[in-house]
């Protein structure tokens, strides 16, 4: 791991946006990391706490030194927990809306959305309304559009906001996208006492925390790269930055007990170790957008998480420094842990702990692994590694056929063109003597048995995931725009109906992306009308041709980021980013349908628990991507799957792994399962009485997976056609070279 630590030099800073960019640094020291890295865990205690439903209009939460809990929100109320999260005190209602709350020793502020002022609650939670009404105003000469953390440190306030200002009063900020993005945010110092407010002149900062022990951080992004920066208040200059060549996106941060804890738009709830930059933990149904939505308290991280609306402790540090994550726990249920005492009644709990590392290559690489490596290891005492592997798949290839035994797994897309070769070359370890794996799929659906099972009856691979191209859809807009559902069912149709709702989009608006689609529209034609086995393989019929003569013309594919199909429509085009259940493309009031995979509508595993399936769902209907030309054509899943390498020197271990994994699926894997034939699999789950999920079940059961053929499917000679460079008889021939070079292959 690369890591990179400088100390400041006294130079400007540099304009402000959504993470940070600072001034340039130089400078190393080792013995300075320990002002960062270093920590002091001798007051930690492991708390009994009970996850807090959020009631109606508790946005918000801040821990008191005592550790007992407040929140509030838009709905004007104030309430307080105890220490565990029982116990449950409606402290206050008013006109007010106390969008966020800090604390600073016995003092508790808060941004009063209301008044337009910064306040602090003064008197004590139990005395009537005086919490609240008599709250001390300290500024109201700063108006905020939105907050992305408020932390308070020695009697000054400083908080992380974009400004109200007359050209943004109506603008929508969707955190979440997986990069930097500028929504001109300022650190605003606002004096406690005398209500002075100042801009600290800081760039691109994404998050900022106040440690237990009296620091401040800020969390930023600069030329390319993310760091984590230790300020010095009283010099006000940052005095030492951090990063590590793994640091993404993190919508927020806390800093304790040497690790660095962050949410992150794709990964959910990290945990990173400070001394050597390694992941510890991952958690990805857990997610929050605002920075003082992370908390800690003597070694207790919480997170007001947005998955499941609820107020909860997802990690603790022990004094030792061990990271454990905690289970859910809900009040009046003790629960369990996932650590080492979880599961003790399970066939995974029973397993002897193994000290193994097993090394995983998966082709998206780390960050698009479907595994959650911490469960695995919290049932099985085995650590993971990923190796990351070449882009390349000639190079892959030869690392297969040279027989790398650096490699314990590798996970592949079942579409992937190494599948065949892996398959036909017996290049795996035969899974018929595992009973978890042969049990597990005697529970799939027929074609992921087919999938997972070779011509000579090895079982070679575990599926692990599977998503699937749907079309989402709101009946009641449907109806008022007269689109009936079938209409969407096949290729003509759907069309004409994109048509007809071009002049429509002020209104209402549908969600789709012209390249997914066409893509998807290749793959269908590709399984459902060509032969690789019996060389019959065309593309130049009157049914492609139709297909992409529709949808090659008009857009520019690798153009700008506008750029689309004039048929179709991007969430994009209104400003917004695909983040979770939360943005515009989730807007029941508004969207009328939107074609796109399954995991991007409901990117979240089993795990979620069936009332925020049920919420998310609600109101949505599900039809499968829409036939070509007939209805009995096969629809299909893009399925993730993991093998054992037979030259690994650890093949028993990675078995075991991929056993844990099996038996664990709803801890271990992060993403939706919908290829269970066996419906009690789900009821623990999923809401399975629900239409959408019906829905989802039927279109599973009925698809299939297809395997990659041809070795190059570059796709360029679809630009070159965008872009007048070869004509459209042309681009057929070079789609049909590229298939008939699979025939071979």
């Amino acid at each position: 791991m690369k890591v990179r630590k400088l100390l400041e030099r006294p130079t400007a800073f540099v304009v402000f946006v959504m993470l940070f960019a600072g001034s340039i640094f130089a400078g190393c020291g080792g013995d300075d990391k320990e002002n960062i890295a270093g920590a002091d865990r001798s007051g930690y205690e492991e708390l009994d706490f009970h996850a807090i439903t959020r009631p109606e209009g508790m946005d918000s939460f801040v821990l008191r030194p005592d550790g007992t809990v407040l929140g509030g929100g838009s709905a004007g109320k104030l309430y307080a927990y105890a220490k565990d999260g029982t116990g449950q005190q409606e402290v206050a209602e008013s006109d007010s809306r106390q969008a966020f709350f800090c604390v600073d020793g016995e003092r508790v502020y808060a941004y009063d959305g209301g008044k337009g002022a910064v306040v602090e609650l003064t008197g004590k939670p139990g005395e009537g309304n005086t919490f609240l009404e008599d709250a001390r105003v300290v500024t109201d000469a700063v108006s905020f559009h939105t907050i992305r953390n408020m932390v308070a440190l020695d009697d000054k306030i400083y908080v992380l906001a974009i400004p109200l200002t007359e050209e943004n009063t109506e603008a929508f900020y969707a955190f979440g996208s997986g990069k930097f993005e500028d929504y001109g945010e300022q650190v605003y110092c606002i004096d406690a006492d005398s209500g002075e407010v100042r801009e600290l002149g800081l760039g691109h900062i994404a998050a900022e925390y106040r440690s237990e022990d009296g620091r401040l951080f800020f969390y930023g992004w600069m030329e390319e790269s993310y760091y984590l920066y230790e300020y010095d208040t009283e010099k006000e200059r940052v005095s030492e930055k951090l990063t590590f060549d793994s640091m993404g996106n993190l919508l927020n941060v806390v800093v304790e007990g040497g690790y660095l804890f962050g949410i992150s738009p794709s990964e959910g709830l990290v945990a990173v170790d400070l001394e050597n930059g390694e992941e510890v933990a991952a958690i990805k149904d857990v997610y929050a957008m605002y920075g003082n939505d992370l908390q800690f308290y003597r070694g207790n991280l919480y997170v007001n998480n947005q998955i499941g609306q609820q107020i909860q402790r997802v990690l603790t540090v022990g004094t030792d420094g061990t990271v454990v994550e905690m289970a859910e726990k809900t009040s009046g249920d003790a629960g369990k842990e996932t650590g080492d005492k979880a599961d003790s009644d399970t066939e995974s709990g029973k397993r002897q702990k193994r000290k193994e590392t097993i090394r995983i290559s998966a082709s998206g690489g780390k960050y698009n692994t479907p595994l959650r490596t911490d469960a695995v290891r919290s049932a099985s005492g085995m650590k993971t590694k990923v190796v990351e592997p070449s882009l390349d798949p000639e190079a892959v290839n030869t690392e297969l056929m040279a027989g790398n035994p650096d490699v314990d797994i590798y996970v592949f897309s079942y579409g992937s063109v190494l599948t065949q070769r892996i398959r036909e070359l017996g290049m795996y370890v035969p899974l018929n003597e595992s009973k978890t794996v042969t049990d597990y799929l005697g529970k799939c659906f027929g074609y992921i048995q087919r999938a997972a099972t070779n011509d000579n009856g090895d079982i070679w691979m575990v599926p692990l995931y599977g998503s699937a191209e749907t079309t989402w859809y709101i009946q009641e807009n449907m109806d008022a725009l007269g689109v009936k559902p079938e209409e969407l069912t096949m290729f003509d149709d759907y069309m004409a109906v994109l048509g007809r709702l071009q002049d429509r989009k002020g209104d209402y608006w549908y969600y789709n992306n012209a390249a997914t689609f066409l893509y998807e529209c290749d793959s269908i034609y590709d399984y459902n009308y060509n032969n690789y086995e019996t060389g019959e393989v065309n593309f130049n019929t009157e049914l492609y041709r139709h297909i992409v003569e529709t949808l090659w013309p008009g857009w520019d594919r690798y153009g700008s980021a506008e750029a689309n199909h004039p048929l179709f429509y991007k969430v994009l085009q209104r400003g917004g980013v695909m983040t979770l259940g939360e943005t515009p493309d989730f807007d029941r009031s508004s969207v009328i349908f939107k074609t796109t995979r399954t995991s991007e509508h409901f990117p979240y595993n089993v795990g979620m628990g069936t009332d925020k399936f049920r919420a998310l769902l609600e109101g949505w209907r599900v039809l499968p991507f829409p036939k070509l030309q007939s209805a009995s054509e096969k629809n299909l899943v893009a399925l993730s799957y993991a093998y054992v390498n037979p030259y690994s020197k650890q093949k028993e271990a990675a078995t075991e792994y991929l056993e844990v994994v099996l038996e664990g699926q709803e801890k271990c894997i992060s993403m939706p399962l919908f290829f269970r034939e066996d419906m009690e699999f789900y009821e623990p789950y999923y809401d399975t009485s629900a239409p959408a999920f019906q829905d989802l079940y039927g279109i599973f059961r009925d698809a299939d997976v297809t395997l990659g053929y041809a070795w190059d499917l570059s796709t360029e000679y679809i630009t070159d056609y965008q872009r007048g460079l070869i004509s459209f008889d042309e681009a057929i021939d070079r789609r049909q070279k590229c298939a008939e070079t699979g025939l071979y292959e």
